[in-house]
């Protein structure tokens, strides 16, 4: 009996050791599975760490364009060009950018035409003047008062008309012109002549400095004077010795010249406006993609808003500044002298052999 109850208490002793192992494992398992999903959300939470975000600007193609000026960066329009650098950079998060070389340390102004025509150079400033050898109908462009002011200009140059002339350029040079900038207009800046001139007929014999080009000099003739082909840097001389008694150019470029220390008066003929066209060689627009031409185009439409609006101040400013150097300051009829210039030219057929006449009137009868 003794022994039957000590073999019942060793089984009981067994069954309740077995059923404690049992629980055991069954925790360590459940432990052990929750720690595998503990990992797996964890490995599944490192893996979303380490997909880094794309930015929009990792996918954009890295361009940059190179600009070439003979000008220094100190007037407007070159620093329109670099208000245009800083824009398309910071749109493009340092993807789409310029590099501008001033002061002619690249290349020539021949070399520049050449250079982006053949697409060794990307940019330039261009103008109808500087091509009409290449395209004679655009020597139209040279005539006083082809345009009769900034806003006819504008106009022009913005509209199907500077389009269409745009679009032949690239055709047939390479080169597109993305929009014009007016750099101020040229006046009469005239020694004591005894009177104020108020029409062409006031410049008849009176020697005016002009360019030494027949374009140029032609049109000292359209204005009634008697033009006289002297060096730029030899115009002060030749005002104080009486060599030329009056020289054209833009305002600031006459204080700039320190012409005014030999001269009495400024007359604001207004007879030249000339359009400095921002140029790029077409395959290189053309390579462009869509989205940066955009950006370059709104970039642009900003950076010539301010060149316009400031020439314009800057030409206000000129002339209280000579009026305070004692000059005087005409008003002309400028309708005697537009309608003396245009006949003059348009009598003169070697002259305007070249010119595509339907483009012409289109251009003074353009209404703005």
């Amino acid at each position: 009996m003794k022994k039957r109850m000590i073999a019942m208490l060793l089984a009981m002793a067994m069954t309740m050791g077995l059923a404690a192992c049992g629980n055991k494992d069954a925790g360590n398992a459940s432990t052990a599975g929750n720690e595998t999903e503990q990992a797996d959300q964890a490995g599944g939470e490192e893996k979303e760490e380490s997909t880094p975000e794309e930015s929009p600007s990792s996918e954009m193609e890295q361009v940059k364009l190179v600009f070439s000026t003979q000008a220094s960066g100190d007037v407007n329009y070159v620093k329109a060009m670099h208000k245009i650098a800083d824009e398309i950079s910071e749109k493009t998060n340092g993807n789409f950018t310029m590099e501008i070389h001033e002061n002619g340390s690249l290349m020539t102004q021949e070399g520049e035409v050449d250079a982006v025509a053949r697409g060794t150079l990307d940019m330039m400033f261009s103008s109808p003047f500087l091509i009409s050898d290449q395209l004679p109908y655009l020597t139209m462009f040279t005539a006083a008062y082809i345009f009769k002011d900034e806003p006819h200009m504008r106009a022009v140059m913005d509209g199907e008309i500077g389009q269409k002339v745009s679009d032949d350029v690239a055709e047939k040079l390479n080169v597109r012109w993305l929009s014009a900038l007016y750099c101020g207009a040229r006046h009469l800046d005239l020694v004591d002549l005894g009177k104020e001139v108020k029409k062409p007929e006031d410049l008849n014999g009176v020697n005016l400095r002009m360019p030494n080009s027949s374009a140029w000099l032609f049109m000292g003739k359209a204005l009634g004077a008697n033009p006289t082909p002297m060096a730029f840097a030899e115009i002060y001389q030749g005002l104080q010795t009486g060599a030329i008694e009056g020289q054209e150019n833009p305002l600031p470029t006459t204080i700039a010249q320190k012409w005014y220390e030999v001269t009495d008066q400024i007359v604001l003929t207004g007879h030249v406006i000339e359009p400095m066209c921002i140029a790029i060689n077409e395959e290189k627009w053309q390579s462009l993609p869509k989205e940066y031409q955009d950006i370059l185009m709104e970039a642009i439409r900003t950076a010539t808003l301010w060149c316009d609006e400031a020439n314009i101040q800057q030409e206000q400013e000129a002339i209280s500044f000579l009026k305070e150097q004692g000059l005087t300051i005409t008003e002309p009829d400028l309708d005697a002298f537009m309608e003396y210039s245009e006949n003059y030219y348009l009598n003169d057929g070697e002259m305007t052999k070249d010119w595509d006449m339907d483009l012409y009137e289109q251009i003074k009868t353009l209404e703005y």
